[in-house]
């Protein structure tokens, strides 16, 4: 069927080499536009409307990069980045009918998991293992009696029952057969991922074939000798019987269980290579490619465990959205030094392309205003009428022209919380010779000026006070904090005099009289200002 095993192994060992020459170890030209495009998708795109050729039903455009087309950005020195890029590139991608039965063995186990916790099965006198057998083969036949209806509602030729059958045991052999998937074929005939009508079909098809697969290979030849003499499912009655018959249920439930965990590690490894093209858009975000590496695989394994292949779209455009999300989260969060919250981030994002795109299309930056228009931060009827009244020339309604401003307001705040802290130890000039903070201005320390102002100013008091007494002298220096910068009460003097505040009250004042004489005070007057 189609092309033979020599021609599909040569065609995956091309896609999947990676050698040094596929290294690229020059800056990327598009990875400064590239990085621009962040995340808006995080809370608008949803990885479940995306349809089977990968595209994001949503946009209208696939934006999940070519994992066989994977130009890869490190520098010469990254050398952990040379080694994990090497390691990846030695395993082979895979194609949408491997993608597929992964994904069944994988699906499997969770179905089986589910069986053995539901109460229905724990609630029977009989065997826990052979009840949940039992429920297999009650799911198969409904699943295929849904096949059989709906295939003739949509005017379509219901799949061979022995070739998916067939197909099962050879998955439970082998996920890496030559032969292509005889159960995606049938469906990829249909609108598959197009038309909501084939999710139910696509869905009873794939718990069919799943089904078959978890079945003991012993059940799967008697089951195969039924059907190949025409007598179709076997009865309740019947099934029941070959399941008693079979004593390595536990061992066969092992089975699915291993076989589950290589079709996961296998899916993960394959689509490593996809996680490194995504990470390249996010460079020069404040994290090291590796930890966005490291981030990107954290989604990868999200995706794997959420993968549902009865939705007919390809794993790796489902992924994408998934490991974009996760190193989207770990910039926002780990990336600057002052935290923002993710919603600001998107919206710092969003401002930052309606402020590149106004730019484009007016020539010069746009106001704050400007953007407010563009930012929907309005309401769509006051945008309209803001529109109109700008086009017009007339004059604005006040309520309308507060709630622009308002919005206005709002953008200048976006701008301010989007601009990133320094390092004042950040190196400055060819030679990095200086320091930034080298080139700030220190406001606690006063100018040159005003420093020589202070002390002639200092010495000009000291040889006014000289005139006095001692006593009016010190008295003068208390009250008006010329010796500590604090400034005693009447009392509080007197207390330190032992005289009343009387007193001390009439020492000042006949010192401030000597002070105020114009040969003494004329020079202090032009301190005053």
């Amino acid at each position: 069927m189609g092309r033979n095993s020599d021609e599909l192994s040569s065609d995956r060992k091309k896609s999947a080499a990676l050698t040094d020459d596929d290294i690229d170890l020059k800056d990327d030209d598009s990875l400064e536009e590239s990085t621009d495009v962040m995340d808006e998708d995080m809370t608008d795109a949803d990885p479940e409307m995306m349809d089977s050729s990968g595209d994001d039903l949503s946009s209208g455009e696939d934006e999940s990069p070519g994992i066989g087309e994977v130009s890869l950005t490190v520098e010469m020195g990254d050398d952990p980045v040379r080694l994990y890029l090497k390691e990846i590139g030695r395993v082979e991608l895979l194609d949408a009918d491997h993608e597929l039965w992964l994904a069944v063995r994988m699906d499997a186990y969770k179905r089986l998991i589910l069986l053995q916790t539901s109460d229905e099965v724990r609630s029977r006198s009989d065997s826990d293992l052979e009840a949940i057998y039992r429920d297999l083969f009650d799911d198969l036949r409904k699943a295929w009696k849904g096949i059989v209806d709906d295939s003739k509602r949509l005017n379509r030729q219901s799949p061979d029952i022995q070739l998916v059958l067939e197909e099962a045991r050879q998955l439970g052999q082998s996920w890496q057969g030559d032969s292509p998937s005889y159960i995606r074929a049938w469906l990829d005939n249909g609108l598959w991922g197009t038309d909501p009508n084939w999710e139910d079909v696509a869905r009873n098809a794939i718990e069919a074939f799943s089904a078959m697969y978890i079945m003991p290979e012993d059940i799967q030849k008697r089951l195969a000798g039924r059907l190949a003499n025409g007598k179709g499912l076997p009865p309740r009655r019947t099934s029941n019987r070959w399941i008693s018959d079979f004593d390595h249920l536990e061992a066969n439930l092992q089975r699915i269980a291993r076989l589950a965990a290589e079709a996961q590690t296998a899916l993960i490894r394959a689509n490593l290579r996809l996680v490194v093209s995504v990470a390249k858009r996010y460079m020069g975000r404040g994290i090291a490619f590796l930890d966005l590496i490291q981030e990107g695989n954290i989604g990868l394994l999200r995706a794997v465990e959420k993968f549902d292949p009865a939705k007919g779209y390809k794993f790796s455009t489902y992924a994408t959205w998934w490991i974009r999300q996760a190193i989207s989260r770990a910039i926002a969060d780990q990336a600057r030094t002052i935290r923002i919250p993710v919603h600001m981030v998107e919206t710092i994002n969003r401002l930052t392309r309606v402020q590149r795109k106004l730019v484009q299309e007016l020539g010069r930056e746009p106001t704050s205003e400007e953007l407010a228009l563009e930012m929907d931060l309005l309401e769509p009827d006051e945008l309209l009428a803001i529109n109109e009244t700008l086009l017009s020339e007339m004059p604005m309604d006040p309520t309308l022209e507060r709630k622009w401003r308002r919005a206005a307001s709002r953008v200048r705040r976006i701008i301010k919380i989007a601009q990133e802290p320094m390092s004042l130890e950040t190196p400055v000039g060819a030679e990095e010779s200086s320091q930034l903070g080298d080139f700030i201005e220190d406001e606690t320390t006063p100018e040159p000026v005003d420093a020589a102002a202070r002390e002639l100013l200092k010495e000009q008091v000291q040889n006014a006070l000289s005139v006095l007494t001692e006593r009016e002298r010190q008295v003068l220096e208390m009250r008006f904090g010329l010796l500590d910068g604090k400034d005693y009460t009447l009392e509080e003097v007197g207390r330190y005099f032992n005289v009343t505040r009387e007193r001390i009250r009439q020492i000042e004042a006949k010192a401030l009289r000597k002070l105020r004489h114009p040969t003494r005070s004329r020079h202090l007057r032009d301190y005053l200002s």
